[in-house]
């Protein structure tokens, strides 16, 4: 949460002189500082409770679980009916395997706040991530109804990975375009629309889908893998060379490097 901390502006007072005259002037006397101790408003528990669990939620995205866990703590201490502190815990103890805390904690955010869209999303995520899928796809449904959710994006992205999992490929697919109108050029909804053609074998439209995902900085390995993999089901020896040669030299220690080493593609 950026903070703004307030100024205290000190205004000094201008004193101007009047008109020179025979008699000794007497300055005015001015009034006498106040020295009354500025009261500063204290945050209450609740507000750094949101303080406390915003720190936590970056110190997650930065891999700091440990550092993570003790802000949340002291969340939970000072207002332990703050919902999005549950969701944290529950992205946490996720990262860390503990899947008994994380559901736990998860059920607790949705139990205070039934209709957060990003602790649904985040809920969805989970049961997905975890074999659940057909439980998924109502949260994040849900989520993605909510207007002013500013991350539908990402809930449409999990939604249509989530489906193709079920093996349904169309809904799927409406899901991750759907993602493309919320984000254009979105290269994470690109890639998965890609991948989807690439197994259906519209090596075409799995061509096109990787423009967008190719105009990343630095495309991760699985997308140089299945460019080339889609390069090489299109029998275009010379882009396949291309990609190959970014991966071996981007990510040359990859699990997809070496797959693609080995000649393997899926």
């Amino acid at each position: 949460m950026n903070r703004l901390l307030p100024l205290l502006l000190v205004a000094g007072a201008l004193v101007l002189a009047g008109c020179a005259s025979n008699k000794p002037s007497t300055p005015p006397t001015a009034p006498p500082p106040d020295r009354t101790p500025v009261k500063v408003q204290e945050a209450t528990p609740q507000e750094r409770a949101v303080i406390r669990t915003d720190l936590a939620a970056g110190y997650y995205e930065r891999g700091q679980m440990d550092v993570a866990l003790e802000e949340l703590g002291a969340a939970k201490t000072l207002d332990p009916s703050y919902p999005k502190l549950y969701n944290i815990y529950g992205l946490v103890y996720a990262m860390l395997g503990e899947r008994d805390k994380a559901e736990e904690n998860f059920r607790q955010a949705v139990a205070l706040a039934p209709n957060d869209p990003e602790i649904r999303a985040n809920w969805g995520a989970y049961l997905c991530a975890t074999g659940r899928a057909r439980e998924a796809l109502p949260e994040f449904d849900q989520a993605i109804r909510d207007p002013l959710f500013k991350k539908q994006e990402i809930a449409l992205i999990n939604a249509g990975k989530c489906s193709a999992s079920l093996g349904q490929t169309q809904v799927a697919e409406d899901y991750l375009r759907r993602a493309l109108t919320a984000s254009p050029g979105n290269p994470v909804a690109a890639y998965n629309l890609a991948l989807l053609a690439y197994r259906q074998s519209r090596v075409g439209e799995a061509r096109a889908w990787m423009r967008p995902v190719m105009q990343q900085a630095n495309p991760p390995p699985e997308a140089l893998y299945l460019g080339a993999c889609i390069e090489r089901k299109q029998g275009d020896r010379e882009a396949e060379r291309s990609y190959e040669s970014q991966l071996r030299n981007r990510w040359p220690e990859s699990p997809e490097a070496k797959a693609l080493a080995g000649g393997t593609c899926e």
